[in-house]
């Protein structure tokens, strides 16, 4: 039997601070402030995203940026919800203290999940093997094959329930020196089908560091979300591609699947909203994109400086 088909209604925008660019976001259940809550959504499900922090715990760029002003953004939102990162959120270059800073900060905003990406993967495997247990937070990945301790610390998926729904999030990655690769999408593909029809998900997420749009047969979030089934929404990392707000793309079956990124450094962070009817039929969609810290002017502006700050590599 043909699932129904999923309509997403889109209200997309991009605010700065707590200074609306465009319309507000239409209300979901305000019942905590607290990120690390979950609220008892019966309508909607709220996740917050972030890609790319790179290790940086304060500002960057004219006091912006950084997983600081991350925090003070979110204590200001009106729901709570799921806190995710695609992945690159450390920087394995970096000395161990910092590294040990940036997981405790990212303990105690409230993360329940992160994507190994290739910055992780900078260090050794036995290195973030070492930081994983400081981790409060899920790290997932479902294409690479870890060796020793690495390989039971990364897990192919986690399930969170928020209020009356059942969320499903995986992650996957680009190939890697060093670290054995099976096909980013076929592994997706069936973490997500598992989690959709065995575990009966209502949502289905997945934290892909593959890129925003590769050359020839690479796989990247585009042809992820086209060649996927049972995926809902794409947070991606690893891009040097800015993005004014997410997307609607559609997969092997027609369904519409969302695409959201932001920027690196923590410059931004997503909020996505996704709406249910009474019988859990994915009706609505909220997205904004916030920059924390930022006093209100143009995109231009805005997007110009964000560009300066771009990494060498992502």
């Amino acid at each position: 039997m043909n699932k129904p088909r999923r309509i997403f209604l889109s209200q997309i925008s991009l605010m700065a601070g707590t200074a609306a660019f465009s319309k507000p976001m239409a209300s979901a259940a305000v019942l905590s402030k607290h990120i690390n809550t979950l609220h008892a959504a019966k309508s909607a499900v709220t996740v917050y995203h972030t890609n790319d922090i790179n290790g940086n715990i304060n500002t960057v760029l004219k006091n912006q940026g950084g997983l600081e002003l991350i925090k003070t953004e979110l204590q200001k939102q009106e729901t709570s919800g799921l806190l995710l990162d695609a992945g690159n959120f450390m920087n394995g270059r970096q000395d161990l203290y910092h590294q040990k800073q940036v997981i405790s900060k990212m303990n105690r905003m409230g993360y329940h999940a992160a994507a190994v990406g290739s910055h992780e993967l900078l260090m050794e495997q036995y290195q973030l093997a070492a930081l994983a247990p400081l981790m409060k937070f899920a790290l997932l990945n479902c294409n690479y094959e870890f060796t020793g301790g690495l390989k039971h610390v990364v897990k192919p998926f986690t399930i969170i329930t928020a209020g009356s729904f059942k969320i499903g999030v995986t992650a996957v990655g680009g190939q890697i020196n060093g670290i054995r690769y099976n096909d980013a999408i076929a592994s997706a593909n069936k973490i997500a089908n598992s989690l959709k029809n065995d575990e009966k998900c209502d949502l289905v997420i997945c934290l892909s560091n593959l890129g925003y749009m590769r050359d020839g047969d690479m796989p990247d979030n585009h042809k992820l979300a086209e060649q996927s089934e049972n995926i809902d929404l794409i947070v991606g990392s690893n891009t040097d591609k800015l993005m004014i707000n997410s997307m609607v793309l559609r997969n092997k079956l027609k369904n519409e699947v969302i695409l959201a990124q932001t920027a690196w450094h923590g410059l931004m962070m997503g909020r996505t909203v996704i709406n249910f009817n009474n019988d859990k039929q994915r009706n609505g969609l909220n997205t904004k994109h916030i920059i924390p810290g930022m006093q209100p002017k143009s995109f231009a502006a805005a997007f110009a400086d964000f560009e300066l700050a771009k990494p060498r590599s992502v």
